[in-house]
């Protein structure tokens, strides 16, 4: 998400204009923004051009800036949009104060989100989501085969879909391999900047990858984009075909060591070799995980991104709850997207590397 405007101070009242960019933003703000926050942004209103009701012609709806001060909020996740109603702070020609109204908060559509509290975790939680806190992507990627290819970015906690690209099949005597390579070179410029990304992978097992990166270094050479050329050397060759095989990658896994990306992986790693050994220092499951927790044994919650992003809303807010807890209590939590995630995944998608050893936990849940 995009954040415009001054920078907000802890524990001041502001105003920040935010600009969502992807449904994974509006999730972020929906546990964010609060009921007594005041919130504003353009909307539209149907209005009668005069007393006769029946004339349909009399009926237009124009657009206006609302600000309301927030009763209740509700998120649809089927269409990726936060309703907030609650009664307007100031009237217009076409609307009096003191009157509820919704308001929609969607991508691509700016509003103004104002607290009479900004505290500490707020603010770093808007800025974690803004990339604002230094969160970058490990990773660029591009997956291509002969007439397709997708961009990437693999970061600390998400992999992120950036762009499909297709074209026509590609022949020796016509063009349609230059406005393949093109888009592609287009969509690469736009999402993957090689002065913030470390590595860039093209990734295919056909020879297309070795023709594209002639492409992409010569284009940079005649367009003299010197963010490309000056970091060739961290253009990696990689013959898979999916991002789990790449992140799996010898050479890739070597370029990465130290990210975060890695460490994460070392601490699912020991969660398994636990598990292994069952020493009493690992659990998984929700009801273990959660009786653990009530005995502050926690000292790494596990968790994947696709428990914290189900559907029920009501159970989001129970993982996110207890992700808060374990945090507020000094433990770590580590969240794994989709890719590094797999086999976490297989086991619940929730679990726990403890303090203290508990031993036949599963048993005392039962």
């Amino acid at each position: 998400m995009k954040l415009l405007g001054k920078k907000l101070v802890t524990n001041q009242p502001g105003t920040i204009t935010i600009v969502p960019e992807k449904p994974d933003d509006l999730w972020l703000l929906f546990n964010l923004i609060a009921k007594g926050d005041v919130v504003s942004t353009t909307t539209s209103r149907k209005i009668q051009k005069s007393s006769d009701s029946t004339n349909k012609k009399n009926n237009s709806r124009v657009k206006l800036e609302l600000e309301i001060k927030i009763a209740t909020i509700d998120y649809d996740k089927s269409c990726s949009i936060i309703r907030v109603k609650g009664k307007t702070i100031l009237s217009n020609e076409h609307v009096k104060s003191g009157v509820f109204h919704t308001l929609e908060l969607e991508t691509k559509k700016e509003f103004n989100l104002m607290k009479e509290l900004w505290n500490e975790e707020t603010i770093g939680i808007l800025k974690d989501g803004s990339g604002q806190n230094g969160s970058k992507s490990d990773l660029g990627v591009i997956l291509m085969k002969e007439g397709f290819a997708e961009i990437l970015l693999v970061g600390k906690n998400a992999t992120n879909h950036c762009a499909t690209i297709r074209g026509e099949k590609i022949t020796k005597n016509n063009s349609n391999s230059k406005n393949f390579f093109e888009n592609i070179f287009v969509s690469f410029r736009k999402y993957i900047d090689m002065d913030v990304v470390p590595y860039v992978v093209i990734a295919s097992n056909e020879s297309i990858k070795d023709e594209f990166r002639v492409y992409l270094l010569l284009e940079a050479q005649r367009s003299k984009i010197k963010s490309i050329e000056s970091n060739k050397s961290r253009i990696l060759m990689v013959n898979k075909n999916n991002v789990k095989e790449i992140l799996s990658d010898k050479v890739v896994m070597s370029v990465i060591k130290g990210t975060k990306n890695e460490m994460d992986m070392k601490v699912l790693d020991e969660f398994m070799n636990l598990v292994l050994t069952k020493c009493g220092m690992a659990c998984y499951g929700t009801k273990s995980v959660e009786y653990a927790h009530e005995l502050m044994a926690i000292e790494t919650l596990l968790i994947t991104e696709e428990i914290l992003e189900n559907k029920d809303v009501k159970l989001r807010k129970k993982y996110l709850g207890l992700k808060k807890s374990v945090n507020e209590a000094g433990g770590k939590v580590v969240q794994f997207n989709d890719v590094q995630g797999h086999r976490l995944a297989q086991m619940t998608g929730v679990a726990a590397i403890l303090r203290f050893p508990i031993p036949n936990l599963d048993e005392l849940v039962l």
